[in-house]
């Protein structure tokens, strides 16, 4: 009895140790001090602020931190910061999650860095953008969970450089649509090429609704996001029927010239 409430006395105190270091990393030290014993009521119940493997629960961390006004984004002045992104697979389905990510936040100007694999073969995307505000991360977060996706760690280097350690290992495409075999779905106007996901092969049949003029691209992925086969018709069409490449996964469909050519939607089957 005396071992295991040691053991419970020890895990106690190492996760409120790692609780508190990351605090301190994520509002910086002098915040920190200055408002040690708020942080020390907000964060009393240090259990609930870990998931079931010892990892930090980040989500109800920063919401606790930006909620009581610790979380602070907005720089002195408009300055240029650096992003890098760890990611454990499937290197282009990743880079896609990603950059759908940042443009769902509204960050559309950046440049990338560098890519390139570290030597535990980690995905290592670094962006550089000008803002006035830090990207924050709660909202990142959440927006990466959309994809099946989650953070594992948030590192902050001074107010210029943050870094994001991401488990991709069961990502998935968020704006993906899945339509089930023999399946009728009608796809509304498009803001982007229309991404859907599918169980298995077949042939996909799509129709064009009447008033489009539509000209056919389609490029069928696997579920790493890699090309297996791209339809491109330079010919005003109708409906198309494709045998669909095995191991097809997700497919995209939009328009060879424009969107505005499938202003008014399309039919989308998937026949066995």
């Amino acid at each position: 009895m005396r071992i295991w409430l040691l053991f419970f006395w020890c895990m106690v105190t190492l996760n409120a140790t790692v609780l508190h270091e990351k605090i301190e990393n994520l509002i910086g030290q002098k915040d920190y001090k200055l408002h040690k014993n708020l942080i020390t009521l907000i964060f009393n119940d240090q259990v609930k602020f870990f998931l079931a493997n010892e990892r930090l629960n980040y989500p109800l961390v920063l919401k606790e931190l930006k909620q009581n006004g610790l979380l602070h984004l907005k720089l002195p002045q408009p300055q240029e910061i650096e992003v890098e992104f760890h990611t454990n697979k499937d290197s282009v389905k990743s880079l896609k999650i990603l950059n759908d990510t940042l443009k769902a936040l509204g960050y559309y100007y950046y440049f990338t860095k560098s890519t390139h694999y570290s030597s535990n073969g980690l995905l290592v995307w670094t962006i550089k953008l000008k803002t006035e505000f830090v990207i924050d991360p709660l909202v990142f977060v959440n927006e990466i969970l959309k994809n099946d996706c989650r953070v594992v760690e948030i590192n902050k280097e001074e107010n210029h450089k943050w870094i994001y350690k991401i488990d991709t290992n069961f990502a998935n495409i968020a704006e993906s649509i899945f339509i089930d075999s023999n399946e009728l779905i009608k796809l509304q106007k498009p803001l982007r090429p229309y991404f859907i996901k599918i169980n298995g092969s077949g042939v996909l049949k799509v129709m064009s609704t009447s008033l489009n003029h539509w000209y056919p691209y389609i490029v069928f992925y696997d579920e790493h996001l890699n090309i297996l086969n791209i339809i491109k018709k330079e010919q005003f069409s109708r409906r198309v029927s494709l045998s669909i490449p095995l191991q097809t996964k997700y497919i995209k469909i939009t328009d060879l010239y424009t969107l505005d050519n499938i202003k008014r939607g399309l039919n989308v089957m998937i026949k066995e």
